[in-house]
């Protein structure tokens, strides 16, 4: 057992250790995070499943051809067109505009075709194109039992076809090597790039026919060497024993013996030293390859694993004074083994950046891995106060040695902003309608007081087309507010979404130099969960029951708000929108989809149908003030058919019947102490025909808000 005095200089160590190795990457970074998720996670919770056609590395949808040879070959072509000198093209992704065999005749074969199409899944407006082949190169080197490549991130896609550039395998060796010099390559360096190139797959006979005839090989491909499938050095041990099987070597088309003639140009020296040293020299050169980007983009620092990530941090507004702040930590195991991981906890601060308190998140979720890389991730949900809330956190681990280690984000904690946060709870995604539509609407809870548009921003990606790439629309979409709780304003908004698009959708929500983004629609259910709106300690109930009969009994509700202002909103019921013109005309179009809200002040309530629901004839009417103490009010039937019949709710084109007399308890009264006020409403009714019950308790210059 170890004394407390090792306990700390060992917790000392270790924290220096991790603030040495680990200084550099603080979290979030945008530009960086997502493909490092991609890139650590290979398998186990948390995968997102990028290095699945790659594992093992011998699969081939197509016969014969290599996934990882195509992978690598792919990340080459785009990027050979770069002229370093003049701080143009290489990797941008512009290879997906280079598919045109009669302009670029070496972008031949299904690998183009075939990778496009795989990254493009994962691409989004935190994952270009051009970073997704990258990764797509160091995967398939990776994946194969090679060296792992410095990768980084922030390349930019190009929005057209670049120079070609590819060298041809007819090219004498000094136009290979001014190729190569164009590209930022040294002779020896262009060697090194073929050689390390030239170990994964091999040359096609539909390809390059006087390369490799057809019918000389079973599956019309001739391999680079006796393991094609291994990312080693057998492509130079065969190469240097005349053992090789390299088509570019000793291929029958001696002109295109370009291979040869690279690494014969220095006597064979630069093959010979890279033997031994294979893997750490074709990790420097591919490196290189992958950082050859236009002069116009930054790259970020080489991407290593977070020793502690967070994962889908949520907070949610429970009722008016909680919040539920939940998530997940990525741990790194590296280092720190699970066995020893005694508890995890987060010590966080409040919004004013006061200590607050501790969550523990000791649960562990599951475990993940990569290929150099393990990870557990731990679960945690944990009530806060909404009026002191969250500001940021850091991650205390105790050891089962006694010691802690405390992971504080280079010094910056891990920050959480509470001012807009998406309500997923809140929100919802309908099926996909007739037109292949699927109708999202999404609620954002904003603090109280902040000022600013509320904005809500839909990342909608256009599909890759032929010879084209993926692009992003992003899409403004209007929030409107629907109701308050004691800290938060609500927001809604809905947008419609085809179902084939909705996995790589994205949202983003800000207000006031505020932002909650890169939100997604998948896990979002058909019928959200009714807000908690109200100022006070008592939350909205209700119990709803959805029918296929237009006449069937849909809802009661009560709601109990203590504040002077509004009251809670109520009848929420599924997810279909009413667009907001029809609500302020009146029409009260609620039938079994509705889900919005009105705000009616009060002086206008004696004026306005009552559109709670369809055929309700119910307003009230509420004189001056008698004192600042109490008001008096006053009941009255409205006739719907006396009005517009344009905004009266029809049935085959016939309006709805209307009521002229006041149904029973329907009757108003209302008091208004200097205390805060408590506004009531109850209400029961019929889809189409049947009849409705109000009571409206209402304080003077208040507002209403009806659903």
């Amino acid at each position: 057992m170890l004394s407390r005095r090792e306990r700390l200089l060992l917790s000392l160590i270790w924290g220096q250790w991790i603030s040495n190795v680990y200084a550099a990457i603080t979290w979030p970074s945008p530009v960086y995070d997502e493909l490092e998720d991609l890139m650590v996670l290979t398998s186990g919770y948390g995968n997102r499943n990028f290095m699945a056609p790659l594992v093992p590395c011998t699969f081939a949808p197509n016969p014969g051809h290599s996934v990882a040879g195509g992978f690598l070959r792919v990340a080459f072509h785009d990027m050979a067109g770069a002229n370093v000198a003049e701080g143009t093209d290489g990797l941008d992704a512009s290879i997906g505009f280079e598919l045109d065999s009669s302009v670029f005749p070496e972008n031949t074969g299904p690998a183009f075709n075939n990778t496009l199409s795989f990254v493009s899944r994962f691409y989004s407006s935190r994952a270009s194109m051009s970073d997704l082949l990258a990764l797509a190169a160091y995967a398939s080197v990776r994946a194969c039992g090679g060296p792992a490549i410095p990768l980084k991130a922030g390349r930019i896609d190009a929005t057209q076809a670049g120079t070609p550039g590819v060298p041809d395998p007819k090219d004498d060796i000094d136009k290979l090597n001014t190729e190569f010099a164009r590209m930022g390559l040294t002779p020896e360096e262009g060697i090194q790039l073929v050689a390390c190139g030239h170990t994964l797959g091999g040359v096609h006979s539909a390809e390059h026919p006087t390369i490799v005839p057809a019918g000389t090989t079973s599956l019309g491909v001739q391999d680079f060497d006796a393991t094609n499938s291994t990312f080693d050095n057998s492509t130079l041990t065969m190469y240097l024993d005349s053992t090789t099987l390299n088509p570019l070597v000793v291929g029958p088309d001696v002109d295109s013996r370009s291979d040869l003639r690279l690494f014969n140009s220095d006597g064979n020296k630069t093959v010979s030293s890279m033997v031994d040293s294979y893997d750490s020299t074709c990790s420097v050169i591919l490196g290189k390859m992958l950082d050859t980007v236009p002069a116009s983009v930054t790259l970020t620092e080489v991407i290593t694993a977070y020793p502690v990530k967070p994962a889908n941090l949520a907070l949610t507004i429970s009722n008016a004074d909680q919040l539920v702040f939940s998530g997940a930590i990525r741990f790194w195991t590296n280092k720190v083994s699970k066995l020893s991981v005694s508890s995890l906890q987060l010590v966080y601060k409040d919004r004013i950046g006061a200590p607050a308190g501790a969550i523990d998140a000791s649960v562990a979720l599951g475990d993940g891995t990569g290929f150099d890389d393990s990870f557990t991730f731990y679960g945690f949900n944990a009530s806060i106060p909404a009026k002191t809330s969250i500001s940021s956190f850091v991650v205390k681990v105790s050891l089962t040695s006694g010691s802690t280690v405390t992971y504080d984000n280079n010094g910056k904690g891990f920050p959480v902003q509470d001012t807009i946060l998406s309500q997923n709870g809140y929100s919802s995604l309908a099926a996909a309608d007739a037109s292949g539509s699927q109708q999202a609407t999404i609620i954002a809870a904003v603090r109280s007081g902040t000022e600013g548009e509320v904005d809500l921003t839909v990342d909608l990606i256009n599909a890759m087309g032929v010879n084209n790439l993926p692009t992003i629309s992003k899409i403004p979409t209007a929030m409107t507010k629907v109701c308050e709780s004691l800290y938060y304003d609500f927001y809604s908004a809905s947008f419609g979404v085809p179902a084939a698009a909705v996995n790589g959708t994205k949202y983003d929500l800000s207000v006031g130099g505020e932002y909650d983004g890169f939100k997604g629609l998948i896990g979002l259910q058909a019928q959200a969960a009714r807000l908690p709106c109200g100022r006070g300690s008592s939350s909205t109930t209700s119990s709803a029951t959805t029918s296929s009969s237009s006449r069937t009994k849909l809802a009661t509700s009560t709601t109990t708000a203590s504040y002077i202002s509004t009251t809670t909103a109520s009848y929420i019921s599924t997810t279909n929108t009413i667009p907001i013109k029809h609500v302020k005309s009146n029409s009260s179009p609620f039938w079994s989809n509705f889900t919005t809200t009105k705000t009616t002040p009060v002086d206008q309530v004696k004026s306005t149908p009552s559109p709670i629901w369809s055929d309700w004839t119910i307003s009230t009417s509420s004189s001056e003030p008698v004192s600042p103490e109490t008001t008096t009010s006053t009941n009255e039937s409205v006739s719907w058919v006396s009005g517009d019949h344009g905004r009266i709710p029809t049935s085959g084109s016939v309006p709805v019947a209307a009521f002229s007399s006041i149904p029973a308890g329907g009757s108003s009264s209302s008091s208004s102490p200097v205390s805060p006020a408590v506004a009531t409403f109850t209400g029961t009714g019929n889809a189409l025909t049947g009849s409705g019950i109000v009571s409206i308790f209402a304080v003077a210059l208040g507002v209403l808000l009806l659903l």
